[in-house]
């Protein structure tokens, strides 16, 4: 951020005060890490620190000072170093997430390359592909009755959209249920998440059984990887029109690596990892949490069934391309779902050298965390309201208008995330469809949705009822909550 002198130490800030040795790791509960910290912003002010068993963290929750650190990475800040070693230890390569440095920089133009928004059009049949069977599988959940774990939904939804995507093979788990692979990912995505939060790494002496298990899930899902990449080398030999206009990411990849052969295998393989867990839990978390916010305003879900029926027409599910742009409410439904639950409450990073952020010297080595839910939530009036509109205003003024640099759902700066238009293709065209055909309503018979944080935060507890629209029931029922 800058060297110039600061007039506060790590030492001069306030915060909860911890043990000897452990510090306030008795305190904190990783679920809940998020709510913590934001309790804690609450009491001890935007700034402030902690002690986590060794190590000293400083949470910050000023926009400008977290935008600033945002834009300096990769020189001046790095994500936290447990992500790196985690990752690396535990697949034994890493990708343009978890990279830092010169390494990032050259990942980084295989990732966007992946990427490239000119490649969402044909990566779109895939999606289209997915879609309709969501909604083939909603139909028969609707027929059925009852309530239902909706989330188990969604992230089949995403798990099929990402392995075909990742390396073009079709998982169909949205009709023939969970695979070998889709479990071998959820592991994965599990022990990455408790191996960067929890503060000592057991797993370098004491192997437990879920860490064997991970152990050979990454065995497995290596070999599959390792198939598929022979798989995309050949239909490429076959097909060499694939390397202009690849139809998955892997394809997208190797076309780069036989234009530019500093990139290495390990390199492809570690971002195909990337693919799959980035684009699994995070979309499918996003949904969820938005169907969540619908199934309690029922005048929201209704204004999307509508706009879903103008867009669409007769048709039941998004099946060209140009459609997606016109879901504008829709887009605005889930930007305001991921300022009140992003699947990203809070953001970590890590000072590379001595500087100053907030007026406050952060010497080399500092682990930050940034409660970006909270940073959202200042920003705005009326911040608890669940109020789509604040993101359609046509001047783009006023204090209900966000301001864009609170906005930190995919991150700011260099490190923007690169899956950012993928993302939204893949929220705004199962949305719709969902928005379409079905009314959704919660099930409160278990108690409330919790907020539970992992790697993602994600909604514990969430149940609904699935109705379909048809012409003789059209309307969404007007039961429901009005707060968010």
């Amino acid at each position: 951020m800058s060297s110039a002198a600061a007039s506060r130490s790590i030492g001069d800030l306030p915060g909860p005060r911890g043990l000897p040795l452990v510090g306030v790791a008795y305190r904190v509960r990783v679920a809940r890490l998020h709510q913590i910290i934001e309790d804690w912003c609450e009491r001890y002010g935007p700034v402030f620190a902690f002690k986590l068993g060794r190590r000293r963290i400083v949470v910050i929750a000023d926009a400008d000072a977290v935008n600033g650190a945002l834009r300096e990475r990769p020189d001046g800040f790095r994500r936290t170093r447990q992500i790196e070693s985690v990752t690396r230890e535990l697949i034994g390569t890493i990708g343009v997430f978890a990279a830092e440095g010169t390494e990032w920089r050259h990942q980084r133009r295989l990732a966007v390359t992946a990427l490239n928004s000119n490649h969402l059009e044909r990566y779109f049949d895939v999606v289209r592909t997915c879609t309709e069977r969501l909604c083939g599988r909603l139909e028969r959940a609707a027929g059925e009755g009852g309530s239902r774990d909706i989330g188990g939904d969604l992230t089949s939804f995403t798990v099929d959209v990402t392995s075909a995507l990742a390396f073009g093979h079709d998982l169909n788990t949205l009709e023939h249920g969970d695979g070998e692979l889709q479990r071998n990912i959820q592991r994965i995505f599990d022990i990455s998440g408790r191996r960067i939060t929890i503060p000592v790494a057991y797993w370098r002496w004491l192997r437990l059984p879920v860490d064997r298990a991970a152990d050979r899930a990454v065995v497995s899902i290596r070999d599959a990887i390792d198939a598929f990449i022979g798989q995309a080398r050949a239909r490429m030999a076959a097909r060499p029109e694939l390397r202009e206009e690849p139809e998955n990411f892997l394809e997208s990849m190797i076309a780069a690596q036989e234009q530019d052969n500093t990139f290495t295998d390990a390199e492809i393989v570690g971002n195909v990892y990337t693919l799959l867990l980035a684009g699994e839990d995070t979309t499918a978390h996003t949904m969820a949490w938005t169907l969540w916010l619908l199934a309690r305003h029922p005048e929201v879900q209704r204004r999307w069934a509508q706009e879903a029926d103008e867009v669409l027409g007769g048709e039941r599910f998004p099946s060209r391309y140009d459609t997606i742009a016109e879901l504008r409410y829709g887009e605005a439904v889930l930007r305001e779902s991921m300022r009140l639950k992003p699947v990203a409450p809070i953001l970590g990073f890590e000072a590379i050298a001595d500087t100053v952020i907030a007026d406050i010297h952060i010497p080399a080595g500092t682990q930050m965390l940034a409660p970006t839910r909270l940073i959202g939530l200042r920003s705005v009036s009326r911040a608890e309201e669940f109020d789509p509109d604040r993101w359609l205003s046509r001047d783009g003024l006023g204090d209900e208008t966000p301001d864009q640099k609170t906005f930190l759902a995919f991150g700011a700066g260099p490190r923007f995330c690169p899956g950012r238009n993928l993302a939204f293709l893949e929220s705004k065209a199962a949305m719709a469809t969902i928005a379409r055909n079905f009314h959704i309503e919660l099930d409160d018979s278990a108690g409330p949705v919790t907020e539970a944080l992992r790697f993602t935060m994600a909604p514990s507890g969430l149940r609904v009822r699935i109705s379909e629209r048809t012409p003789d029931n059209p309307a969404v029922p007007a039961s429901g909550q009005a707060v968010a």
